[in-house]
């Protein structure tokens, strides 16, 4: 493969990937296992990843695109069945879940951030220090 992810991030198996040349081919990858010499072949050749589907923790799965937007979030089962366990009625589940949700993707954009090399500063707000 072409590399493992950083911290607790892992690479799973949608990638997409595009010639930085005038030609602008683009190879996808959906569901589909990433080891092997073709993808690796792929990136030799001058083809830039410009999506790329990661977990973080085993709680959540998104695709992460060339512009840093997260597309396809999704809540693995661990957090559902965590958040299943602990109510009753059903305005209190949906708090539960809420919670449990916000703070978990809380974390994964704080950890997102870290393993990206951090928060860019604007010049206005260096000026004003």
């Amino acid at each position: 493969m072409f590399g493992d992810a950083p911290g607790r991030f892992n690479i799973e198996q949608d990638l997409e990937l595009q010639a930085t040349n005038d030609s602008k081919s683009l190879v996808r990858y959906v569901r589909h296992p990433l080891e092997g010499k073709e993808v690796q072949k792929h990136i030799s050749s001058g083809k830039s990843p410009t999506r790329l589907g990661l977990s973080w923790n085993d709680r959540l799965s998104f695709v992460l695109n060339a512009e840093m937007q997260i597309k396809r979030l999704q809540f693995l089962d661990i957090v559902k069945d965590r958040a299943e366990d602990q109510g009753e009625a059903a305005d209190e589940q949906f708090d539960i879940d809420f919670a449990l949700m916000a703070g978990e993707l809380g974390q994964m954009l704080t950890d997102l951030i870290e393993v990206l090399g951090g928060e860019e500063q604007r010049v206005e707000q260096l000026d004003a220090a």
